[in-house]
């Protein structure tokens, strides 16, 4: 049967469904969305970070305390802090359509044309998420040198010793307080390739989802899940915690003239419309949402318990391999 009434609700509840199920990056990082978004591209949005206090203590009897001198119970204000996120990039895949692609079925027309759109999305995401994993700061013990082990074939060894750097990567991320649970580690593909041949490695079972993060991942090793990835740099690996980077996606209004429907969903938001386009005299299948990342910072507790109100970058961290000859 001809697809001849366009459904936009069922267009974008698919394009959002193939969205989730094809992103790797995007699926390791926090992310916050909305619908039917009335602002524009450049706009800020504000994430809410939560207060962070010192506390006090005092003897408990309270004659041998501070109060014995005349001190009091001191207080504190809550310092509850606003990261903003700019939407920066407005991410989109336009299509003109011909006769045929008007005259196919709903089913036909959702794998034709608005899967390879939402991949095309899919790609811009990710790569918004790959540039603010490359603004992590730099492990200070240096990159990891494999070369001579590169240079005489010995590939465990050269497996190892980014293992050996791992662990320390876990035990910085849980020396600064960052959460044990959900961490991930991904990893540019050359240095993935490297780790594979650890046979400390422990494997994942094939059992889930068969979603596009599952099948990047190549184990688990320190409380880290690893992943590899394409779009960062094939040299270099970022150990974090998903709360390291805030990633935004705003689905811009319908516009009046045109079909369509703005859905958000499992923190991804997205339009989908189908409009005219006079320039080539075709009816389009436009797909696109407001797109922004950021790194999370955080005020550092010191270690006498008081806080740091200046914030800094400590829930993620990168490291590269030197295979130099």
């Amino acid at each position: 049967m001809a697809n001849t009434i366009y459904n936009g609700e069922k267009v974008a509840s698919a394009a959002l469904a193939n969205l989730e199920a094809s992103v790797v990056l995007a699926g390791t990082v926090q992310k916050t969305s909305g619908a039917e978004f009335v602002g524009a591209a450049g706009h800020t949005v504000n994430i809410r970070r939560p207060a962070m206090l010192t506390g006090f203590e005092e003897n408990i009897d309270w004659t041998a305390g501070q109060r014995a001198a005349g001190g009091v119970i001191k207080t504190e204000s809550l310092n509850e802090a606003v990261m903003p996120v700019v939407l920066d990039w407005h991410a989109y895949s336009a299509v003109d359509l011909s006769d045929a692609e008007l005259s196919l079925s709903l089913t036909s027309y959702l794998s034709q044309v608005i899967v390879p759109q939402t991949d095309a999305i899919v790609n811009r995401l990710e790569r918004k998420v790959a540039a603010a994993l490359a603004t992590f700061p730099t492990d200070a013990r240096g990159a990891i040198d494999i070369s001579a082990a590169v240079t005489a074939g010995d590939y465990i060894k050269a497996a190892q010793a980014i293992r050996f750097r791992i662990s320390f990567l876990a035990s910085d991320l849980t020396a600064k307080n960052i959460p044990v649970g959900g961490r991930f580690l991904v990893l540019g593909s050359q240095i993935a390739g490297f780790l594979m041949n650890d046979p400390n490695l422990t494997n994942v079972s094939d059992a889930g989802s068969d979603s596009a993060l599952r099948e990047a991942v190549i184990g688990k090793l320190y409380g880290f899940t690893l992943v590899q990835d394409n779009r960062v740099d094939p040299l270099t690996m970022y150990a974090y915690h998903p709360s390291a980077v805030q990633l935004v996606t705003y689905a811009p209004v319908v516009p009046e003239s045109a079909k369509g429907s703005s859905q958000s969903s499992d923190g991804y938001a997205i339009r989908a419309i189908k409009d005219y386009n006079s320039a080539t005299a075709s009816e389009r299948s436009f797909l696109s949402s407001y797109v922004g990342a950021t790194v999370v910072t955080d005020r550092v507790r010191n270690a006498d318990g008081t806080v740091n109100p200046t914030p800094a970058v400590i829930r993620g961290i990168k490291v590269a391999i030197d295979i130099t000859p």
